[in-house]
């Protein structure tokens, strides 16, 4: 899907996946590595598991690497961009990262919000910035958002204020960008059975997580990594300022 028609037997064409070492990173960058990319998969802090994607990769003749980056330094963000489009032909970009905390809102911290906007929002800015600076023309930018940016549940406040403000930046990048053919969408995912769902979320929340939605169940990160190499892909050409729920029916 995508890369191919794309290519040329000479240039493999490049997609950075910002968080891409885990959950919906991992599987979008198994995804993008399986329709012909050059896959970038950036961790924070566990570079085992990310180097274990890296071999799984490229033990299958894909080609990937794995590169340390903190997504909320401008500077680490801006150089890997940089450099990366210096190197090859960069033309898809994913920015994955996302964290959330169940705080009432009443009791929320300044450490909270500064902690939840930094990581939830301002990284997708600096990727999003980069992306208009140094991705190749009729390149393609994925954000990763949340059913909550839309549902608002409670004791979310500062996740759903980050992740309804990174829509809103896509949407603008589009816009903007759109002159030189790149296109900017969000994925939406509902509840998806993660690692990091199973680890901050309760089992009880988790089953009425998967009873929620139309389709009874948990998306998986293969459900949104696929939405996501669609997006990328030259079958989506003419889709940009989209926000593409992928919730199971959720709403």
């Amino acid at each position: 899907m995508g890369a191919e028609a794309q290519q040329t037997p000479q240039e493999t064409p490049t997609a950075l996946v910002i968080g891409g070492g885990g959950g919906i990173g991992a599987a979008t960058s198994r995804a993008l590595a399986a329709a012909g990319y050059a896959v970038v998969a950036t961790y924070s802090s566990q570079a085992e598991r990310a180097e274990k994607l890296v071999a799984e990769l490229t033990a299958a003749s894909h080609q990937a690497t794995a590169e340390r980056l903190d997504a909320t330094d401008s500077a680490q963000v801006e150089q890997l961009v940089r450099r990366l489009s210096e190197e090859g032909r960069l033309t898809a970009l994913v920015h994955c990262p996302g964290a959330w905390a169940f705080t009432r809102l009443t009791e929320v911290t300044d450490k909270e919000i500064d902690e939840a906007i930094r990581l939830n929002l301002t990284s997708a800015l600096y990727a999003l910035r980069a992306a208009g600076r140094y991705l190749a023309d009729c390149g393609s930018v994925v954000t990763v958002s949340s059913a909550a940016a839309d549902l608002a549940p409670p004791r979310q406040v500062t996740y759903v204020a980050a992740k309804a403000g990174l829509e809103a930046a896509s949407r603008v990048a589009a816009k903007e960008l759109g002159s030189r053919g790149i296109r900017v969408n969000v994925v939406r995912p509902g509840a998806t059975d993660t690692d990091l769902l199973r680890s901050t979320t309760s089992e009880r929340a988790i089953e009425a997580m998967s009873t929620s939605n139309t389709l009874k169940r948990l998306g998986t990160p293969e459900d949104v990594a696929d939405v996501i190499a669609f997006l990328c892909s030259h079958q989506a050409r003419f889709v940009t300022g989209s926000i593409v729920d992928v919730a199971g029916g959720l709403r």
